[in-house]
């Protein structure tokens, strides 16, 4: 259920109530995937008006009941070398990494959450993605994680994905990385790549944690 559309005409997002008010004549299209939406379920009492896909059978990323088809697979060609510097970088700057992925979930990431994260990438090796970076990391990391429960602060499930293009054919990451996208039932939000901040004192604990995780 999308309460965004992207008009074509200037390239710029907008928000369902704006564009029933302004783009009466205009074609609404996923900013996602790119695919052509209508609005529906206007003036209904049992459902909110929202952006629907045209498309049957869409495979949309926004779309919750295909997130899981968007986690990322295990790299084919992995680059071995690269993966072992983001680890080894990862180990020395755990409390920076956590700090970032914290500050892009809006400073709602629990330690479990994050433990997940790190144990999930693992198993996956996303680690050896060509062209990863320490400042794409944290979102690929988020990405990866699947959906993150409502919790206190966080007033109901959300999830994020990259643009559908992002993806090759075996949802491998085939493009640059410039943003994500927040999902939840009720919003869709660009979210801008930041650097990661790596400057500052590591804390005692941290250490033991990341003996934890990675050993």
């Amino acid at each position: 259920m999308g309460f965004k559309a992207l008009n074509k005409t200037d390239n710029k997002i907008y928000s369902l109530d704006y564009w029933q008010k302004s783009f009466t004549n205009e074609t609404p299209y996923c900013p996602v995937c790119g695919e052509i939406t209508e609005i529906r379920a206007a003036g209904s009492v049992y459902m909110k008006t929202h952006f629907f896909h045209v498309k049957k059978g869409t495979y949309c990323p926004s779309i919750r009941e295909n997130h899981s088809k968007y986690e990322l697979l295990p790299p084919t060609e992995g680059d071995t070398k690269n993966g072992e510097e983001i680890i080894n970088w990862t180990r020395v700057n755990i409390s920076h990494l956590y700090t970032k992925c914290k500050e892009i979930l809006n400073d709602r990431l629990k330690y479990d959450e994050f433990s997940n994260m790190l144990a999930k990438a693992k198993v996956k090796n996303i680690w050896c993605y060509k062209n990863l970076t320490i400042n794409t990391l944290p979102y690929v990391l988020i990405v990866n994680f699947g959906v993150y429960p409502k919790i206190d602060g966080r007033d109901e499930d959300v999830w994020y994905i990259f643009d559908k293009d992002i993806y090759g054919d075996d949802l491998f990451l085939q493009k640059k990385i410039t943003h994500i996208w927040k999902v939840t039932e009720s919003d869709l939000e660009r979210i801008e790549l930041k650097y990661i901040n790596n400057k500052g004192t590591v804390p005692h604990y941290v250490w033991t944690y990341v003996k934890t995780f990675y050993k």
